[in-house]
């Protein structure tokens, strides 16, 4: 997990911003991955800097989820988590942030939650400026490896509401957030949010400077008065289009004939995945070429991972009277009928500066004849590579999760049952199986009404995995009953149960050189292990107590912070006489702030 972990946390680099802490982070994304969503609260510290082997320290997992409750919120798409290959109970204590967006099916077929977007708030400690960040992106928050982009606008928070203008600017951009209001059922992501769509019709703009654009669109797509074909595909990107570089990793012919058909003599080019190129896409774009990941990238054989395209990016030069503008579009929303007609998606519209690009140099950036270039020409396409992906276990399991409606949790003398409740018009044809996360022995066919019984505390969990066939997914299941603080001390306990790993523990939040004191205490974590440890666990108490005193001046609020950690122990692992000595700490504290 940690390595996984570790990959993520680079990625997210882009997320934080110098001299800024975050105040609160809403994600949007497609699919998740549990190793990733673990990855957020890291982001949302200081904590990017460390190693792998500082990663693998749970004292800093569970100390950097404790310090990031509240302060995040995911919203992913209902039946597109991932099962995680090693489970770990830390995953049930972040199940408050995640937020799974089910929507009903349209005709046919399903609809998907499908943007990708970041909206931070931060504040800069120093100087007391707050801004908004946006980062609209076409990656999700798992542990991919394929090519993606992303763009980033930051937005300077004012002291006055903003003019009218600016407002309507920034409208589709609340509304999408509104939106994501009413799909939340955690009063503190709601509250959040709201505040930070107050807090955007007070940024006049978002800032440009530096770059090569001039303006700047925001396009929601699937939510109510935001019709993406019309006022996005038809209305802005085929307004008067021209030359065309598309990038997408999923087409199909009826949108790619639109665009095609825009001034049919301009250049067109298309950058796709292999596996989505027939002979007809390749006869649209005879005047400027099919382009797919070159087979080094995408062939496993010849790498250790594959690499594949995923970004969506539409370069577009529009002729506007006189004169040309060049326009960039980029985010979640793929070349397809149910990117732009079904789907809730958002993208970003750039429009150029004059002078800054062309068709001809945005295009030569991407592909050219040096080594370093991704893409190769693709001029004819096996009938073999033509197959279409089964997706009757898919549409199934969908239609399972629309059919559960809640689960239920009580007990008897510590005893834990859950019962999950379901619509049985609603369930497909095929069984589907169902068990809470890391209780694989409890597996039960999905029914109008099961029950999981002599479940442990440190185990009851909202995340459930779900399975048809070879189909394995994760999903979250709204429940009521959960004893949540006294699960997630249940989970607390069940990794800080020794006296040596409630030191270090302590030893941890009270340190500035978290690199330092991962080293230290993996060795003196196996010696206290001994038996014979008693002195050296003596020695460790008072070195304790020593930096109790330099934090007690330095930062008192961290020496308060302690009680939390005291009240989740178990009594047997906090060491003789340290609750005498706390005591004394907190009266100490008290008086310095009465001073």
């Amino acid at each position: 997990m940690a390595d996984a972990l570790w990959n993520d946390i680079i990625y997210t680099d882009v997320l934080q911003s110098n001299g800024f802490v975050i105040d609160y982070a809403v994600c949007t994304t497609y699919s998740l991955d549990m190793p990733s969503l673990l990855s957020v609260p890291f982001m949302l510290g200081t904590m990017t800097d460390l190693t792998e082997t500082a990663m693998r320290s749970p004292h800093l997992i569970l100390e950097t989820i404790n310090k990031s409750a509240g302060k995040f919120a995911v919203f992913c798409n209902a039946g597109c988590m991932a099962v995680p290959q090693a489970n770990s109970k830390v995953y049930s204590l972040l199940e408050q942030s995640v937020v799974q967006v089910t929507l009903q099916a349209k005709g046919g077929g399903f609809i998907n939650f499908h943007p990708k977007v970041w909206i931070i708030k931060e504040t800069n400690p120093d100087t007391g400026a707050q801004q908004i960040k946006l980062i609209v992106l076409s990656r999700n928050l798992t542990g991919s490896n394929d090519l993606d982009v992303v763009c980033e606008l930051v937005g300077k928070i004012g002291t006055q509401p903003v003019t009218r203008k600016a407002q309507v600017k920034h409208t589709p951009l609340v509304d999408f957030l509104t939106w994501l209001i009413a799909k939340a059922d955690n009063r503190t992501i709601r509250k959040n949010m709201h505040s930070i769509c107050k807090d955007i019709d007070y940024i006049e703009q978002f800032d440009l400077t530096d770059s090569p654009f001039e303006d700047y669109e925001f396009f929601p797509m699937g939510i109510p008065g935001y019709d993406g074909y019309t006022k996005c595909f038809e209305q802005s990107m085929l307004n008067h289009a021209a030359e065309m570089l598309v990038i997408s990793p999923f087409v199909d012919k009826n949108i790619l004939n639109q665009m095609v058909s825009c001034n049919p003599s301009a250049k067109k080019t298309l950058i796709t995945r292999h596996s989505s190129v027939t002979q007809e896409v390749i006869n649209l774009f005879n005047n400027g070429g099919v382009y797919a990941p070159k087979e080094v990238l995408t062939d496993k054989v010849e790498k250790d991972v594959s690499v594949d395209l995923h970004e969506k990016v539409y370069f577009i030069r529009r002729n506007e009277g006189n004169l040309s503008y060049n326009h960039l579009y980029l985010g979640s929303t793929n070349a397809t009928t149910n990117g732009f007609r079904r789907n809730v998606e958002f993208l970003l519209h750039l429009k150029f500066a004059p002078y800054k690009s062309s068709y001809e140099k945005y295009r030569s950036e991407l592909i050219n004849d040096s080594k370093e270039c991704m893409f190769e020409q693709v001029l004819s396409v096996p009938e073999e590579d033509s197959e279409k992906e089964d997706v009757t276990n898919e549409l199934m399991l969908r239609r399972a999760i629309s059919a559960i409606q809640q689960a239920q949790i009580t007990s008897n003398d510590g005893n834990y049952t859950i019962t999950i409740q379901c619509q049985s018009n609603r369930m497909p044809s095929e069984p589907v199986f169902l068990y809470p996360l890391g209780c694989d022995g409890k597996e039960q066919v999905l029914a109008d009404e099961l029950t999981f019984k002599d479940m442990a505390l440190d185990s009851l969990t909202e995340f459930y995995t779900i399975r048809i066939g070879d189909l394995r997914r994760l999903i979250k299941i709204q429940t009521e009953g959960m004893p949540t603080d006294e699960r997630d001390k249940a989970i607390f306990r069940y990794f800080i149960n020794t006296k040596g790993k409630f030191i270090n523990y302590l030893a941890f939040m009270l340190t500035d050189e978290v690199e330092q004191y991962i080293l230290e205490s993996q060795q003196l974590e196996k010696e206290l292990a001994n038996d014979k440890a008693s002195s050296l666990e003596q020695q460790i108490s008072t070195s304790l107590y020593e930096d109790m005193v330099k934090m007690a001046y330095k930062n008192p609020d961290r020496i308060a912070s302690i009680r939390q950690i005291v009240e989740k122990a178990d009594e047997t692992v906090i060491p003789d006489h340290f609750m005498e000595m706390y005591n004394t700490f907190e009266n100490v504290i008290k008086q310095i702030k009465h001073l």
